[in-house]
């Protein structure tokens, strides 16, 4: 009973119960007008969005009103004069209402469309600046409090939820353009995403910016990196919510395959045939030496042999076909992911909660849902040793254990003949991550050079690899596609981040959410953290592809970034703030909504 009691209060309190009427009102106009709001400025600026359907981008203006463009006008301007009426204070109140009501009013009543547009687009400038003053002002003009925090984030909630069961609608053969009623959430999320060439300039830019300018401004002072916080969470809890994480993971790659979905049973990666076509080759070997020069010296293996005896082997085990059991392989690759996330995020923030976030946001990641889309499977299976060759390197580094050095060389070993891309730039990041370190005077200069000896013997093996094969060298491979960049793509950097954010792969790469937490966490960041130094150099390591490469390169860059780091770590940010856990709910059912969204439309169905 007392528990039931304690719930009850809880909830009392999210909704407001016990604070004046006019503040409750005030919270709850809010958020109704900001709902339309942003409904009203995609609509009147015409902004580009690219839905993702049935396999196809499609970029269209963004035209969608909540009930029609004269009563959301309507709806907005007599919300914005209900807010300043009960929550500005003193004479501003009246002044403030009484002028913008006028305009208002005299738009309405003779139905001038440019006095209407005026004061609408106006409204939430409005609310902001007053907001702004009030934060800086000695003399505080607004009741203010976290009401509106808690209606915005319940109101994502119900929306997001709504959302959810229309994205199973194809489960049921059901159209959602069918459906009655709109998926708000998914139209909200497709008119920011619109964004997103800002924000993953932003994050570059500004990631290369601060580690510059921390050259100059930080205290160097010896091992003196201090964790996120002390989040610690039982061991029994972690292992639960991994499995579910894994269990979620599972599911989302099986979606695209089922029947209700892919009508015609189609191959869901676009590489997948390519895969099928390289394993029948080596299964056409007529003895072990055959088999292993296919799988080191033929063109579309060479680069990388360990990931296709890795699919051989998972073909030889499955009693299904080649073609079936390839383009079934996310469901290996997608739940390995989550769980090295987990203990990558570990070791390097010290933080279970920030590690279980990471986890769960590998499950709906660029690496995740490309994967599934592009069949890059040699990728995804490099990412998952890289990623866990870091685990080793940062335990060396704070330990020095030799066990930890000798996984760590194996690993990378394993990373040159997995896929010669991912482990070139890997290897380059860690390269540049072990310089600052050393520059910095972070932990015992003796074990980074160690490691950086490490580093460069692989090279060594790669080049060794070439000479032996008669193969091309995987750094020779990518100064070979580095070729197409130089200063005359600057020229052409809007349109190719674009392009590479909205059109590569379905577009997955214009998550606004993940790139708005990771916006969040570069201004929250501590730079003397060394998740935060790990990141910077990450995410500064795309600086010269955003800036001088083309689309191709930009997106083989991206994808080897772990954006889900920094964006669970700007989770656990919010989660600090009061109702912060409130306001991590409906941004996690948003990216398992879009994620559902996304791959269900990864079947391919012509345009009629």
């Amino acid at each position: 009973m007392a528990l039931k009691m304690t719930f009850v209060a809880k909830i009392g309190k999210v909704v407001g119960y016990g604070n004046p009427h006019a503040l409750i009102i005030s919270s709850g106009v809010l958020v109704l007008v900001t709902f339309f709001y942003i409904f009203l400025v995609g609509s009147y600026f015409h902004l580009v969005v690219s839905p993702l359907e049935n396999r196809v981008n499609y970029h269209e203006s963004f035209a969608i009103h909540i009930i029609d463009q004269y009563f959301d006008h309507l709806i907005i301007a007599s919300g914005i004069v209900l807010w300043l009426a009960l929550a500005v204070m003193g004479r501003a109140r009246i002044v403030s209402a009484a002028i913008y009501g006028i305009i208002a009013i005299i738009g309405a009543s003779i139905k001038t469309e440019i006095l209407l547009d005026i004061a609408s687009l106006i409204s939430i400038p409005i609310v902001v600046s007053f907001l702004i003053y009030d934060k800086l002002a000695t003399k505080k003009i607004l009741c203010t409090t976290n009401l509106p925090i808690n209606y915005f984030a319940l109101t994502g909630i119900a929306i997001g939820f709504v959302g959810i069961i229309m994205s199973f609608a194809p489960f049921l053969s059901v159209m959602q353009k069918s459906m009655p009623i709109h998926d708000y959430a998914y139209e909200i999320f497709l008119l920011l995403s619109s964004l997103s060439p800002l924000l993953v300039f932003f994050i570059i830019m500004g990631s290369t910016f601060k580690l510059v300018m921390k050259k100059f401004i930080i205290v160097r002072i010896k091992n003196s990196i201090e964790a996120i916080s002390s989040d610690s969470i039982s061991s029994k809890t972690k292992i639960l919510y991994l499995l579910f994480f894994m269990l979620l993971s599972l599911t989302i790659t099986l979606v695209p395959h089922q029947p209700t979905i892919n009508t015609d049973n189609q191959q869901v990666g676009s590489d997948s045939g390519d895969y099928v076509i390289l394993l029948s080759k080596l299964t056409e070997s007529n003895n072990p030496q055959e088999f292993i020069q296919k799988a080191f010296v033929i063109s579309d293996s060479s680069d990388r042999p360990l990931s296709s005896l890795f699919l051989y082997a998972i073909v030889k085990i499955s009693p299904a076909n080649i073609s079936y059991t390839i383009d079934h392989v996310p469901i290996i690759l997608g739940p390995a992911l989550v769980l090295v996330v987990f203990f990558f995020t570990r070791e390097v923030t010290s933080n279970d909660l920030t590690s279980l976030l990471a986890s769960f946001l590998t499950t709906v990641s660029f690496h995740t849902l490309i994967g599934i889309y592009s069949g890059i499977y040699a990728n995804w299976i490099a990412l998952i040793i890289g990623y866990l060759s870091f685990v080793f390197l940062v335990r060396f580094l704070k330990v020095g254990r030799k066990l930890d050095l000798v996984i760590y060389s194996v690993l990378l070993i394993f990373l040159v003949f997995t896929h010669a891309y991912t482990w070139t730039i890997l290897a380059l990041f860690t390269g540049i991550f072990l310089i600052v370190l050393h520059k910095l005077s972070y932990y015992n200069k003796k074990r980074i050079i160690i490691l950086l000896i490490i580093v460069l013997s692989s090279v060594a093996i790669d080049v060794a690899r070439s000479s032996l094969t008669g193969t091309s060298a995987g750094i020779e491979s990518d100064v070979s596609l580095a070729r197409v960049a130089g200063p005359e793509q600057v020229v052409s950097l809007w349109s190719n981040l674009t392009d590479t954010t909205q059109n590569y792969s379905g577009g997955i790469f214009s998550n606004f959410i993940i790139l708005a937490l990771g916006v969040y966490w570069l201004f929250r960041s501590n730079s003397r953290e060394l998740s935060s130094i790990f990141m910077l150099v990450f995410l500064a390591l795309g600086v010269l592809p955003i800036l001088v490469g083309d689309g191709v390169i930009q997106s083989r860059m991206l994808y080897d970034i772990p954006f889900q780091i920094p964006a669970a770590i700007g989770l656990t940010y919010l989660k600090r703030h009061t109702n912060g856990i409130l306001m991590i709910f409906p941004i996690c059912i948003w990216l398992f909504e879009m994620s559902i969204r996304a791959v269900s439309n990864f079947h391919f169905v012509s345009p009629s």
